[in-house]
């Protein structure tokens, strides 16, 4: 029989798959009983896998006791991607000096499948961009970079917020990144993400102008 810890480890992994692909939607309460009985445990592991969400900005308190589903508005995308351009840029730079044989492989083929498509399957596309961007973070070997950028839940709030422009938008963008690792300039490579970022960070700028203008 799997202990409490065991079965709020699993219940926080359903949960967290929940919100990411939008069955648990922005504000919506967390109704204990419900979730409880649906999946077949007793509130003592559903509050741990509760206080785990909790953690990681997934869910916030709704009242004394209960949760719901926390919004992330334009503001704070606003200040995850200053954030996200700051480390992923210096992780790139980084990379692109230090990396493997065996990383650049890895690298060379992440993009591989949508480069003969007229348009990315969305879904595969955001899956892929999302391990893009950690590995670039965790193969830079930066120990306290990626502590930072962990710690910052900023690769659940990559998958959490989804793409911001489309594939086709990105594709090149990626693409630009990947050449500047691989022929090892640091410069180039840092410069790539940067502009990269600040792109998607330019649309979510220009909502938030034409949220605050109406």
């Amino acid at each position: 029989m799997l202990k409490n810890d065991e079965l709020g480890i699993q219940a926080y992994r359903e949960l967290r798959k929940m919100i990411i692909n939008g069955k648990l939607v922005p504000g919506q309460k967390i109704i204990q009983e419900k979730l409880a009985a649906q999946m077949g445990i007793s509130r003592t592991p559903l509050r741990v896998a509760l206080h785990m969400l909790e953690a990681e900005n997934l869910i916030e308190p709704k009242n004394k006791t209960g949760f719901k589903v926390k919004t992330i508005d334009n503001k704070e995308i606003l200040e995850i991607f200053d954030c996200r351009i700051a480390l992923e840029s210096t992780a790139a730079g980084i990379l692109a000096e230090n990396i493997s044989p065996a990383d650049a492989q890895k690298l060379s083929r992440f993009f591989q499948p949508y480069q003969n498509k007229k348009s990315g399957e969305y879904e595969s596309y955001k899956k892929t961009d999302t391990q893009f961007h950690d590995f670039v973070v965790e193969k830079c070997r930066n120990r306290y970079l990626y502590k930072l950028f962990k710690q910052g839940n900023l690769i659940t709030y990559i998958e959490r917020i989804g793409l911001i422009r489309p594939p086709e938008h990105t594709l090149q963008d990626h693409l630009d990144i990947i050449a500047a690792i691989l022929n090892h300039d640091r410069e180039a490579a840092e410069k790539a993400m940067k502009s990269h970022l600040i792109k998607s960070r330019e649309v979510i700028e220009q909502k938030l102008k034409e949220e605050l203008a109406q």
